[in-house]
């Protein structure tokens, strides 16, 4: 019997992909959680691209992280539950990540796909007072964020049937409700 149901929650950059996964593991005992962001490459590492106009990297990219070690360690996760759990409650397993979907394999592991957006405005004014480390430069929003964002959406929109939209603008409880409600849905 499988003991995991895994949560990929998706999306564009500040739409509250991390806090709702925050709040499901927060919510759902025995949870784990996975982030796509604690697999990007070191920045001297010579696998990046580097946006020569700019003079900065481009860290959206799926090549700007680690999707292999990723998948392997959670591959890793499945089949520790697999051995250590057999005929218990089943485990909510969530994956995090702007760009989790552009990875097939750890698409497929997916029981539920959810993906948050917002329009290019609101993007904006979310992320133009986040900290990042390297720090955005002037113009990456435009030329990089935002274009390689539109890509992605358009691929997992060709893609996923199954992909559940959500609207990243609205209030985090309501999106919260909305997510938790399906979750308790499918795990009864």
């Amino acid at each position: 019997m499988k003991q995991w149901f895994v949560i990929g929650i998706s999306g564009v950059t500040c739409s509250g992909k991390s806090t709702l996964a925050n709040r499901i593991r927060d919510n759902f005992p025995g949870s784990i959680m996975v982030r796509q962001d604690d697999y990007f490459l070191p920045s001297n590492d010579p696998r990046h691209i580097r946006i020569q106009e700019l003079n900065h990297l481009n860290w959206d990219l799926i090549t700007s992280l680690d999707m292999q070690r990723m998948h392997s360690d959670v591959i890793k996760i499945l089949q520790s539950r697999e051995k250590d759990a057999a005929g218990s409650k089943k485990t909510v397993l969530i994956l995090d990540g702007f760009l989790l979907f552009r990875h097939k394999d750890i698409t497929d592991l997916c029981d539920r796909k959810y993906f948050l957006t917002l329009t290019k405005e609101q993007c904006w004014e979310r992320r133009k007072i986040r900290t990042y480390d390297p720090p955005d430069v002037p113009g990456y929003f435009d030329k990089v964020v935002w274009p390689e964002y539109v890509k992605y959406k358009n691929e997992v929109t060709q893609k996923n049937e199954d992909m559940t939209f959500i609207d990243g603008s609205k209030d985090m409880e309501e999106i919260y409700e909305i997510v938790s409600q399906d979750i308790n849905r499918l795990l009864s």
